[in-house]
């Protein structure tokens, strides 16, 4: 495929030759932007969220130390309800998300309420132990509101309201759709 220098060049290459292989709908994925999601081959889909989690272990058990070591037993019990928290609740996500989004089982609502008593946990956790550092009591209810507010906007968006069962959904009805990936160096 000869290089492109710009979408309406890319998008009429496509057309072309999708009237070929007799295609009637059609997605481009187009990886000029560093969409990197769709993309299951590529090393950095894998790469940078491990090195997330990696930095993220080194900093709780650097801190769990610190935190024992001067006594500070609350610091510790904190440190380890969020790691853990935030690692239940990844595992769920990606559970959520491997999901069909037409599925409408028992396990998706469980994983729909997991994520969000894990999410209302980690926020509430973060709240409690942050709040007393403002000094002012009514800075540290503000933390609480701001808390309270996300936690009632997720309860919303993955229990209430199911995207799935709106329309948005990336399928457009019934018909057939050909996907085709193409990646512009």
């Amino acid at each position: 495929m000869p290089g492109y220098n710009n979408q309406k060049q890319l998008r009429r290459f496509v057309s072309r030759n999708l009237n070929r292989v007799g295609a009637k709908t059609t997605r481009i994925d187009n990886f000029m932007a560093g969409d990197l999601r769709a993309n299951s081959d590529c090393a950095t889909t894998t790469l940078f969220p491990s090195m997330a989690f990696f930095f993220f272990v080194s900093n709780s058990i650097g801190t769990i130390y610190r935190a024992y070591y001067l006594r500070d037993y609350y610091t510790v019990g904190f440190v380890l309800f969020e790691y853990s928290a935030f690692l239940l609740l990844h595992l769920c996500l990606t559970a959520f998300h491997k999901l069909p989004s037409q599925d409408g089982t028992k396990w998706r609502k469980f994983l729909q309420l997991a994520i969000w008593v894990l999410y209302s946990a980690i926020v509430f956790g973060f709240s409690a132990y942050f709040s007393p550092l403002f000094g002012d009591p009514y800075c540290g209810y503000s933390l609480y509101v701001v808390s309270v507010a996300g936690s009632v906007l997720l309860f919303y968006v993955y229990v209430i309201w199911d995207g799935s069962k709106s329309g948005c959904d990336e399928r457009l009805g019934e018909e057939k759709m050909r996907e085709i990936k193409i990646q512009v160096y």
